[in-house]
């Protein structure tokens, strides 16, 4: 990637303030995936949410915090985990069938902010009127940007404005001309959000010059996960190997970011329908596991999701050794076979993909239709190592993030370095992380991946799973400098994470026939 060391502008960047800018804080997260439960519901419960703005309650009134910016850095609600898409046939990628689409979308995120997770988005609108009475903190600001699975809400007016009011309480009118010419211009057109009753888009980015903070969600990175543009009619394209290009993007309308994407055909197309249609089976058999179903429910968490479908190839070899039900173990199989085959049949599947993995797909699809010698369920979990193999595999990348990628990360690209940014924010990737390279800058460069907000599944060593609950968190400290430390300035500035990685009996276990057995 060229970069352009000529001075370039952003849309909706706090500027610094030195005069009168009081005792600040900024606390970050990503990925809490708030989905509406139908293929399971692991998202954590509102006893995690209130601990933790106990938290932040005791640390505002430790540094007599009176301003407080809370980032969800995307994917706060999860369009796409739903089995709503299997339930009616469209897809997230079948845009064109309009009236259904709207509906389905309407129905998610209908049930995520009113019936799933009410008490975590009352704790949201509360929190301003709360930490002004627990810690007079007298103004809170709350920032969400847009993620990877949370776009299916742009593409109707009547769902992202419900995500406005009735989650968020903010109601359409009171969005100010300005904030909306801003998001406008973000995404190209001043002019789009005008109309009061349009809900305008999330922010694709935040950035603070007084926390010297940017974060984007991440996913313009993953080439799995944004839209590869070809050029066309004038405009130019993009893929994800070309980086961080906002003035593309603009010219775009952001679409390699709104449009459908290959990942959305293997967690709606794939995960989300096997898991409705296996237990729908299994039910209609008169047939009920705790410890099978709880697996079920628990393909949501693992990452990248080509896992979740080796570890049920995995579990129905388990059943066999275990001489279970052979009927059971027939109807989890041949559903995981017709989801692949529906998987590997769309035309989607293959338009998302470059042409290596169209080629790839097509002899797989051919090699697992003649179902020789029973050996296509061996076949799938090959598939899915594969995938999940190249998904990962860089022979050049050691573990973490490179310099050379972090060099191109917006928070450290010199045509923005007028701004003083100094940090780097992420989420998208589920891996809690953080690096420190060394861009002879005068202040030291952080990058910080949030990770993630829920519970994950990860693989023991040597053989197994565990399940547990990851909690990253940010904090950036924006103080008056009480020391009249001439060194340090007028400012006292501090950032840090709070990770809590966190196990439980509930987590490890269930209660069948009165015995505690391994959850997982």
């Amino acid at each position: 990637m060229i970069i352009n060391t000529e001075e370039k502008n952003l849309e909706l960047i706090e500027p610094l303030n030195n005069s009168d800018r009081p005792n600040r804080m900024c606390v970050s997260l990503s990925d809490i995936h708030l989905t509406d439960g139908s293929v399971g519901f692991q998202n954590l419960g509102h006893e995690t949410w209130d601990a933790f703005y106990d938290g932040i309650a005791a640390r505002c009134r430790r540094y007599s915090i009176k301003e407080m910016t809370f980032v969800l850095d995307g994917d706060v609600v999860d369009m796409i985990r739903s089995s709503k898409w299997a339930e009616s046939g469209i897809y997230p990628w079948q845009r064109d069938e309009k009236n259904e689409f709207s509906r389905i979308v309407n129905e998610i995120i209908r049930d995520i902010i009113s019936d799933k997770h009410k008490l975590f988005f009352k704790w949201l609108r509360d929190l301003p009127e709360k930490l002004k009475t627990d810690a007079a903190v007298e103004k809170v600001k709350t920032v969400i940007t847009l993620g990877n699975h949370d776009k299916e809400l742009f593409c109707d007016n009547d769902a992202l404005t419900y995500f406005y009011e009735e989650g968020l309480g903010i109601p359409l009118g009171s969005i100010e001309k300005s904030e909306r010419q801003a998001i406008g211009r973000m995404y190209g057109d001043e002019t789009m959000f005008l109309d009061t009753d349009v809900a305008p888009y999330l922010p694709f980015y935040f950035g603070d010059c007084g926390f010297r903070f940017f974060t984007t969600h991440g996913h313009w990175r993953d080439k799995e996960n944004s839209r590869k543009i070809k050029p066309a009619s004038g405009l130019p394209g993009w893929s994800a190997k070309n980086g961080w290009q906002p003035e593309v993007w603009e010219k775009l309308k952001f679409s390699p970011f709104f449009e459908p994407c290959f990942g959305d055909t293997v967690a709606a197309g794939v995960l989300s329908t096997f898991i409705y249609k296996t237990k729908e089976r299994l039910l209609e058999y008169g047939y009920h596991d705790d410890r099978l179903m709880s697996i079920l429910d628990e393909l949501d968490l693992y990452r990248p999701t080509y896992k979740a479908l080796i570890r049920i190839v995995e579990e129905t070899h388990s059943m066999r050794l275990r001489k279970c039900d052979h009927k059971v173990i027939k109807i989890i199989e041949d559903t995981l076979y017709e989801c692949v085959m529906n998987w590997l049949s769309w035309d989607f599947t293959y338009t998302s993909s470059p042409l290596i993995r169209r080629l790839f797909f097509r002899i797989v699809k051919i090699i697992l239709k003649l179902r020789l010698f029973g050996l296509e369920i061996k076949g799938i979990a090959a598939l899915m190592k594969i995938l999940n193999f190249f998904s990962n595999w860089n022979p050049f990348k050691k573990e973490g993030e490179s310099y050379e990628d972090m060099k191109r990360f917006p928070a450290f690209l010199p045509e923005y370095r007028h701004y003083g940014f100094q940090i780097h924010g992420e989420g998208h990737t589920h891996h809690p992380l953080q690096e420190d390279p060394n861009f002879h800058h005068e202040k030291p460069s952080t990058y910080i991946n949030f990770g993630t907000w829920r519970d994950q599944i990860v693989g023991r060593k040597k053989e197994g799973y565990r399940r547990r609950s990851i909690l990253r968190a940010f904090f950036i400290l924006d103080l008056i400098d009480t020391t009249k430390n001439a060194k340090q300035g007028e400012r006292s500035f501090n950032y840090y994470t709070d990770d809590i990685i966190s196990w439980s009996d509930k987590s490890d276990s269930f209660s069948q026939k009165g015995k505690y057995q391994p959850h997982i």
